[in-house]
């Protein structure tokens, strides 16, 4: 019995010198990770007088400055599953900036939208793969259907029930 107090009472001095080395330990490896990782001020030349710094261009975008998108209301569909399932998604189409009759578009792709989502399982859209495979086989239908007008389609939402 004696050997037991003489072990429990130890356990707060071991507690107390096991966070003080592991404050030491985070300490040390913060600032060597600061010095050996991020660069120094020195190391950089100072400007030049004459030198004018060149701004870098803006990288382009997916679509132009002056497109507009235009959203559809949500589309429900069922899937083609046993189980009934419904998937619910909100999208916008991208449009080239004076773009008559987006109505008739917009109806146009909600109508193509709604029969490829008929056609699909849920394990169609399932994961990564494929919920890349739905977003780039309605950004090819959006695009055929606008003949031209039609620059991209965004998905802004995707809810399975």
């Amino acid at each position: 019995m004696a050997t037991e107090k003489s072990e429990t009472s130890g356990g707060v001095a071991d507690l107390v010198k096991s966070a003080l080395a592991a404050a030491i330990v985070g300490v040390g490896g913060g600032g060597a990770f600061g010095y050996f990782v991020m660069p120094s001020g020195a190391s950089t030349p100072p400007p030049q007088a004459g030198h004018v710094e060149e701004k870098p261009s803006l990288m382009p975008g997916r679509f132009p400055s002056d497109a507009l998108a235009v959203e559809i209301s949500s589309i429900i569909a069922d899937l083609e599953t046993e189980p009934r399932s419904r998937v619910r998604l909100d999208i916008s189409i991208v449009v080239a900036h004076g773009t008559p009759e987006t109505t008739t578009l917009k109806n146009e792709v909600k109508e193509d939208v709604i029969a490829y989502l008929k056609g699909l399982t849920v394990s169609d859209i399932q994961g990564v793969r494929g919920f890349q495979n739905l977003r780039e086989q309605l950004d090819d239908r959006a695009r055929v259907r606008g003949r031209g007008a039609i620059l991209g389609l965004l998905i802004g939402g995707l809810v399975l029930e």
